[in-house]
């Protein structure tokens, strides 16, 4: 988009805004302000002395602390962060993307380009605002952030949390949907996944139970996948995993925000499910070695009685957060390899929408080698950002292979004195997305009787 047409558009998208204070937009000048958005939500704006014209927003760095704003400020870059909603309400977050847009450039000036980059929930409004198309949007990098969609996922963290019940305390007070007492349900989980990691038999429920949703196992210190022979390792990381995986609190507010249960299992057949997830030898393996049946266990799960969902809720979800395909922009996503909360077969779910909509072009997806949930370098994230203000700039691609992207980033690090930490880009062995749910498949789901 020319400026004079980003001008127009913004002009007629102006909203009334609260700010600290006032500040000129001459070039020579940079501007520095926290102030509020239309419904009262939190923002940090920077527009530095020369700028370029390029603003990065930022949801979820209300603060615009540590070292990835100060390195945008530094080359040039306007940045406004936004705080993020509580309770997933996705649709605020994702309107006050637009909203920190204007704010920025009724303050600071009419940005050439913009590009959205957030992490974790911040990932997926990421996602969301590029799936909506806003005229705005230049660019994106989503970090992190349900590539398969909220659907897909939350289905795939009940059926870990189903099997976990089922198989090791069919009595317990978890409900795993419709979470009416979140402490409760936290206390309960914490102790199915205590019970279970105390004897053998528990132990491989536990590995059946992450291979539904593709827990990781991945060494802290090296960033590599525990290999397979140390079957005890990868044990003691989906062990260590799983409340994180479970995402207990996530959903308790999420369904409250959507005004019920969008995830289901009912007509699930887990004995598919296990072997399309490419962990059934790890799970015969694990049985095996415990002395434990594994078709007894399976068995258990065929007959256990299954969740149903609310219509409207999963119709609501649909629309809200999960994915059309389309891409009318460059996309550039980061995740981590070790990611409990996200596998990364749900990158393989988000391109294969986005093959399906025909707008692979714009696509690139790149990973990095580490445990946990967007345990990103500065360097990792800014060579991501780069990366896409590079592609808008030139109306092309650069490799994005791990030694390209280390290259770039040892070239932002030649350019700063900010110690902008290691790069660690891999490329992961390729994953099944495990239940996938995108525009296809909306409105098909039919409560069971």
């Amino acid at each position: 988009m020319n400026k004079t047409a980003r001008m127009l558009l913004i002009t007629a998208l102006a909203v009334p805004f609260t700010c600290t204070m006032t500040a000129g937009v001459a070039d020579s000048s940079s501007i520095s302000e926290q102030g509020l958005l239309p419904d009262g939500t939190l923002y940090s704006l920077i527009r530095p002395v020369g700028w370029n014209g390029t603003t990065i927003v930022m949801p979820g760095r209300e603060e615009l602390t540590g070292d990835v704003p100060r390195w945008l400020g530094e080359q040039g870059y306007g940045v406004i962060g936004y705080e993020l909603s509580d309770n997933w309400n996705l649709a605020q977050d994702r309107s006050n993307a637009s909203s920190a847009v204007d704010i920025f450039s009724e303050t600071a000036g009419i940005p050439n380009t913009v590009i959205l980059s957030g992490r974790s929930q911040g990932g997926l409004v990421t996602r969301i605002v590029t799936d909506a198309a806003p005229a705005w949007l230049d660019g994106s990098v989503p970090m992190c952030g349900g590539g398969a969609g909220a659907i897909s996922m939350w289905n795939t963290k009940l059926d870990s949390a189903f099997a976990l019940r089922e198989l090791v305390g069919p009595d317990s007070q978890m409900s795993i949907t419709r979470i009416q007492d979140e402490r409760g349900e936290q206390a309960a989980m914490n102790g199915l996944v205590s019970t279970a990691s105390a004897t053998n038999h528990g132990q491989a429920r536990i590995v059946l139970a992450a291979a539904l949703s593709k827990i990781p196992a991945v060494d802290a210190e090296t960033g590599e996948d525990v290999p397979a022979a140390n079957l005890d390792k990868r044990i003691a990381e989906y062990t260590d995993a799983m409340p994180l995986a479970l995402g207990i609190g996530v959903r308790a507010g999420f369904e409250q925000t959507v005004g019920g249960s969008f995830s289901w299992n009912h007509g699930v057949d887990y004995r598919k499910e296990l072997k399309a997830s490419g962990r059934w030898s790890e799970v015969q393996r694990a049985y095996r070695e415990a002395g434990a049946d594994m078709e007894a266990d399976l068995q258990t799960l065929a007959n256990a009685p299954r969740i149903t969902a609310d219509q409207i809720a999963v119709s609501t979800v649909e629309r809200l957060a999960t994915f059309t395909g389309n891409l009318e922009v460059p996309v550039l996503s980061l995740h981590t390899t070790g990611d409990p909360a996200g596998a990364t077969a749900e990158e393989e779910a988000y391109a294969d929408s986005v093959r399906a909509a025909g707008d692979n072009h714009n696509l690139r997806q790149t990973f990095v080698g580490a445990d946990g949930h967007c345990t990103f370098s500065t360097a990792e994230q800014i060579t991501a950002i780069k990366t896409v203000a590079d592609r808008i700039e030139n109306g092309h691609w650069v490799s994005t292979s791990p030694r390209s992207l280390a290259r770039t980033a040892k070239a932002a690090q030649e350019a700063t004195t900010i110690k902008l930490g290691t790069t660690r880009f891999t490329t992961p062995h390729p994953a099944l997305p495990g239940r996938p749910w995108d525009v296809r498949n909306w409105d098909s789901y039919v409560p069971a009787e």
